[in-house]
């Protein structure tokens, strides 16, 4: 009795591997035919980065720029970035489901961004860097849909449209970079929502209105605030740095910021770099400035401050005549 058991326990566990061994096996060639597709679609390789090494004569994990599980054996990492690549994004991309890592920058891929990549539900980095990608922003909602998401990096691109309420709805985003496209339109309320942000790129877009005040209040995680070359406008309030006791970096330069500058700003105590030139702040510059010790650079240049009484529109700050 007990022999026959045996039998049929090592029976049913043979079964099981080679079942397991065979799922293993059909979606490994998912990956292989997702990624053969993605091959299809570029239009220049010019050292051959894929043409000589993306061969079925190898395995898939073994292929340049592709990492894989240990256990599972699937495709988690695909990183062809600085590759000189030129070319569109394969729909295909979307039947890597175990994809985690996605950094295609500093390359030439266009085109619009396929909606298939939605199903990557354990993305979590996305890297557009440098690319000539396009299209509306809105119609990119289903990146809201991507639950796992920490990071989506877009900057240098050829986005137009404003920044839509779904993008707020990525909860465990630390990272997001638009900076660099043609955005317009106001910064939306709901980018409160992202309380584990750290990391906020804007600049260099045409992007109107004030900064929300949820920003101040909700997002405490921020280190990094950068909305150079824009259009935004408003004074800064005195709340500034109230609730961002992580803020090292606050770049708003090269917009239409008026009024005076809050002296609150020493609240800020990890503030490493702040960029206030090229606005029309006025009034005279605080001297609790001076109680951030932490502080390497400091740009106030052309605004309309007074000293002694007398009305200076110079770069007073003598670091630098250009907005950063």
């Amino acid at each position: 009795m007990e022999k026959t058991s045996f039998l049929v326990a090592a029976a049913v566990l043979l079964v099981l591997n080679h079942s397991i061994s065979s799922l293993s096996i059909t979606n490994l060639t998912t990956d292989q035919s997702a990624l053969l597709s993605f091959k299809s679609y570029i239009t220049l390789d010019p050292y051959n980065v894929l043409a000589d090494n993306w061969s079925t004569s190898t395995s898939v994990c073994n292929w340049v720029g592709i990492t894989c599980g240990v256990l599972h054996q699937r495709v988690t990492s695909l990183n062809l970035s600085d590759m000189s690549l030129t070319g569109s994004l394969s729909p295909h991309l979307g039947n890597l489901s175990f994809l985690s890592l996605l950094d295609i920058s500093f390359n030439d891929f266009h085109g619009q961004i396929p909606e298939e990549l939605s199903r990557l539900h354990l993305l979590k980095q996305v890297n557009f860097d440098y690319n000539n990608f396009t299209g509306d922003l809105n119609s990119y909602s289903w990146f809201g849909n991507l639950p796992e998401l920490q990071y989506l990096l877009l900057y240098n691109n050829s986005f137009t449209g404003t920044i839509g309420s779904s993008l707020c709805n990525i909860s465990n985003l630390e990272g997001l970079d638009l900076g660099q496209n043609y955005l317009q339109g106001n910064i939306p309320d709901e980018i409160g929502k992202l309380s584990n942000l750290k990391f906020l790129n804007l600049e260099s877009n045409q992007i109107t209105g004030s900064i929300p005040s949820a920003m101040f209040f909700n997002m405490s995680s921020l280190q990094t605030i950068a909305l150079t070359y824009n259009n935004l406008y408003d004074s800064l309030p005195v709340y500034v740095c109230d609730h961002l006791p992580n803020l090292q970096l606050f770049y708003v330069s090269a917009n239409r910021f008026y009024g005076e500058i809050p002296s609150s700003l020493y609240k800020c105590r990890e503030l490493q770099y702040l960029s206030l030139s090229f606005n029309s702040f006025n009034g005279s510059i605080p001297r609790e400035i001076g109680n951030l010790t932490m502080l390497k650079e400091l740009y106030i240049g052309y605004n309309d401050f007074k000293v002694m009484g007398a009305s200076i529109k110079s770069a007073v700050d003598g670091c630098s005549a250009w907005p950063l």
